[in-house]
């Protein structure tokens, strides 16, 4: 299990970049939880934002020491953390819910909650984690360019922020126990991976493909049935799956 601490701050300009702060004054610890009610500078994947309303969402990050942690692979983390967001929000009464790869969990195709998982490295020893969340909760308006919605827009319900939290934190706590066994985290992450068995584009190495992704085939690798009907097992890392 993991010993939990949350700190709760009421406006700063991102919760990884708090925790990254606090791990370069060695004031971090594993399972260190900041909590942000108002994040004035999100990050998404890549060069992307994550905009949220002042105090209707949840945003916060968790540090997993390296040496406290152990995952058979980078990948299990990222897995892990997209089913244990799932259940929560299944929890809470929302259904239709999908992972988009590699870090968004949508319901009825719309963005509700974003993940952003960096690694901390001394040389190349993995020092910790961090793991970022965003879930729309209490917002009910959005820019027009995104595609997103939120538990209160699902449910016509306003909710807690701190039972959120902390009903994530048990889970996740839960989840690193089961999913041990990777067949079952492989096999439930492939049951809601979004867009599964349908045929889309890919890109590996500069080329696009089309394909239907079946799921993950093992630690590194999905496994694709090509235009030609051969399957594939590229490496995720090689991969971009495009989402039109």
């Amino acid at each position: 299990m993991i010993p939990f601490k949350v700190i709760k701050i009421n406006a700063i300009d991102s919760s990884n970049n708090e925790i990254k702060r606090l791990y370069d004054r060695q004031l971090h610890k594993n399972g260190l939880v900041v909590w942000v009610k108002n994040q004035t500078d999100g990050r998404g994947q890549g060069s992307k934002k994550w905009h949220s309303n002042p105090n209707k969402n949840l945003t916060f990050s968790l540090f997993l020491g390296g040496n406290k942690i152990l995952f058979s692979s980078y990948l299990c983390l990222n897995l892990i953390t997209s089913l244990s967001v799932k259940k929560v929000l299944s929890y809470h009464g929302i259904n239709n819910l999908s992972i988009k790869w590699p870090n968004d969990i949508l319901s009825v195709n719309k963005k509700i909650s974003g993940i952003l998982i960096e690694n901390l490295y001394k040389g190349k020893k993995l020092m910790g984690s961090i793991v970022g969340i965003g879930i729309n909760v209490n917002q009910i308006v959005f820019p027009k360019n995104l595609n997103a919605t939120s538990m209160k827009i699902i449910t016509n319900d306003s909710f807690s922020l701190k039972k959120i939290l902390y009903d994530f934190l048990n889970i996740f706590n839960d989840n690193i126990l089961i999913y041990k066994d990777f067949d079952l985290l492989k096999k439930d992450f492939n049951e809601c991976f979004f867009q599964r068995n349908k045929i889309i584009e890919y890109e590996i190495k500069g080329i696009i493909k089309k394909g239907k992704i079946l799921g993950l085939n093992d630690y590194e690798r999905f496994q694709i049935l090509n235009s030609s009907g051969v399957k594939e097992t590229p490496r995720v890392a090689d991969i971009k799956i495009i989402f039109k």
